[in-house]
């Protein structure tokens, strides 16, 4: 995501009329620059043994989709027992490190030093939710989807006396990185300790797709991200009182580094 503030003039009814009787006047708007700030893009999982860690900045408003890389930083991460991993600039902005096994119930700390720059921040594995089974129908007919579309759903059990927090994506195979569109996440607020089936209503799949559902269940810092996030995302440019999605990142840095454990499942739709 391109980190920017947005200042957007206010045109009252007043200043309407003046623009519509004096076409011809050129109205300047003074829109104050503002110091970048550095973006931090980093989680670790339970399923990869290396982390990518992204760094750059922020940028002008008038520069959309611009993003200056960090580079030459010194990026660790030390789990709550002391060992600490180091990291290596694979691009510019772009920082590798050495393979490393997370564990669950263990906290991790990140810390990337900038130039005369600190910046920490921390996040502990969550415990795996498993799916435990997956299923399809045929297509709502509200849903606007192709014909003969089906829907597909995951099933699994939320564990009971934990507070748990979710992201979904259903993708077809070999298809991973239309998953990571998935805005889907929410937590266990009203369904702990039940069983939960979630249909994927984003879009339908045809007879003889092979579908993933993958659940990750999510430390608190990711779902804050992606929950502030998601919003800003699907209002866009329209959207009232743009802000920034919330992170457990230090020293005013956004961006967020975040844990999660993932579990997978497949199905293949065979026309009923």
């Amino acid at each position: 995501m391109n980190f920017q503030r947005i200042y957007k003039p206010i045109l009252g009814l007043f200043g309407l009329g003046l623009l519509l009787a004096s076409c011809e006047d050129i109205i300047e708007v003074d829109l104050d620059s503002i110091p970048p700030k550095m973006v931090i893009e980093g989680s670790i999982n339970d399923l990869e043994s290396q982390v990518r860690i992204k760094l750059s900045t922020t940028t002008d408003y008038f520069k959309p989709g611009e993003t200056p890389p960090v580079s030459d930083a010194s990026v660790t991460i030390t789990d709550e027992q002391g060992t600490t991993t180091t990291f290596e600039e694979t691009a510019p902005g772009f920082f590798l490190s050495n393979p490393f096994q997370v564990m669950e119930n263990t906290t991790y700390t990140l810390e990337v030093m900038a130039g005369d720059e600190y910046y920490e921040a921390e996040c502990t594995m969550p415990e795996r939710v498993d799916i435990d089974s997956m299923s399809f129908e045929p297509a709502p007919i509200y849903m606007d989807f192709a014909e003969n579309a089906f829907q597909v759903s995951c099933h699994f059990e939320d564990p009971e006396e934990i507070d748990n927090y979710y992201r979904v994506k259903a993708y077809v195979k070999g298809d991973e990185l239309s998953g990571d569109r998935s805005k889907v996440v929410f937590n266990d607020d009203f369904v702990e300790g039940n069983v939960i089936s979630i249909p994927w209503d984003l879009e339908g799949f045809m007879a003889l797709d092979t579908v993933v559902m993958e659940l990750q269940t999510l430390d608190r810092a990711s779902y804050d991200y992606y929950r502030t996030l998601f919003p800003i995302l699907n209002g866009g440019m329209g959207s009232p009182n743009p802000t920034d999605p919330e992170t457990n990142l230090s020293n005013d840095a956004l961006g967020y580094f975040g844990a999660s454990t993932i579990s997978r499942d497949t199905i293949v739709i065979q026309a009923k």
